[in-house]
């Protein structure tokens, strides 16, 4: 097996040929991926792509193309438009909806002519410009704009104008500023339902709310008839309104602290040396302490 004449690698064999050496090393160190011969000649055309390239650095840009709608309201079963857009080369289906043809282009700004085949017939609509080919042909005419606004310093984004510099300020509030009263009361706030005085017929309907009024909290403190707080709020659901009415005590506070004392006070005895005992209980010298016989 091996070398089978018994001749190391690059020697000569009687037969006149070398036996070649083995290589060593990566093959991509000899053997080059690309030409390496330089381009001697002048003339070559460059690549597609280089052309491409070149083009969109020193060719002019495309025109903007404007998006145009086209109809054909007289019926049909089938209808479809050719025009010069392509030079009448296709005739495009147009889509159907109800009783009209409709078909949407993206055209560069100039003028067109086209004209429509209405189940295999060559049309043209009337309510339509028109225009005659030189052939004597009646064709429908558009003419595509570049769209330009009306008022083009609407379309410039909006800066809003500099805060003044005197705004920004760290002052200290001054002891007037917390002496100053409670802004007044809107007049029209007190258009409230709650002040709306009772109605003689308890079947009658309140008058419909004003809707400034609405979601607006309103307190009213205890009156003579009420000795509470009234808390209420209007709110509208679609065309309804409701009024939500909460009563809450005004003096809950102190009445619980009055009971509580007048059951202090029900609750012991005066001794007469001053000393005081639960009320029903034994005095406090009779009084067994837990766990001694009595």
């Amino acid at each position: 097996m091996g070398n089978a004449q018994g001749k190391k690698p690059g020697e000569e064999r009687p037969d006149g040929v070398t036996t070649p050496r083995p290589f060593v090393g990566s093959p991509l160190q000899y053997t080059p991926q690309v030409n390496m011969d330089p381009n001697v000649q002048g003339n070559m055309t460059p690549h597609a792509s280089a052309v491409e390239f070149l083009g969109s650095l020193g060719a002019p840009a495309q025109p903007k193309q404007v998006p145009v709608v086209i109809v054909w309201p007289h019926g049909g079963r089938h209808v479809e438009i050719a025009g010069s857009w392509d030079g009448w080369q296709k005739n495009l289906t147009m889509q159907r909806a109800g009783r009209d043809f409709t078909i949407v282009r993206l055209l560069s700004p100039g003028v067109y002519q086209y004209k429509f085949i209405v189940d295999g017939m060559w049309q043209h609509a009337p309510d339509q410009g028109m225009v005659h080919d030189d052939m004597g042909n009646v064709n429908n005419k558009i003419e595509v704009q570049d769209y330009t606004p009306e008022h083009p310093e609407s379309l410039a984004p909006f800066d809003p104008p500099p805060s003044p510099k005197e705004s920004y300020n760290c002052a200290v509030p001054v002891q007037d500023d917390f002496a100053k009263d409670a802004p007044a009361l809107p007049p029209h706030l007190q258009l409230t339902l709650l002040n709306v005085p009772p109605a003689s017929d308890p079947n009658a309907c309140l008058p419909r709310p004003q809707h400034v009024i609405l979601s607006h909290l309103y307190c009213q403190r205890g009156t003579s008839n009420v000795n509470g707080v009234v808390l209420g709020v209007t709110r509208r659901y679609k065309s309804k309104y409701v009024t939500a009415v909460m009563y809450k005590p005004a003096k809950r506070r102190e009445s619980m602290e009055r009971q509580m004392a007048a059951a202090q006070s029900a609750g012991a005895t005066q001794m007469s040396d001053g000393s005081t005992a639960p009320h029903g209980g034994a005095p406090a010298a009779e009084q067994v302490a837990p766990g001694q016989p009595g």
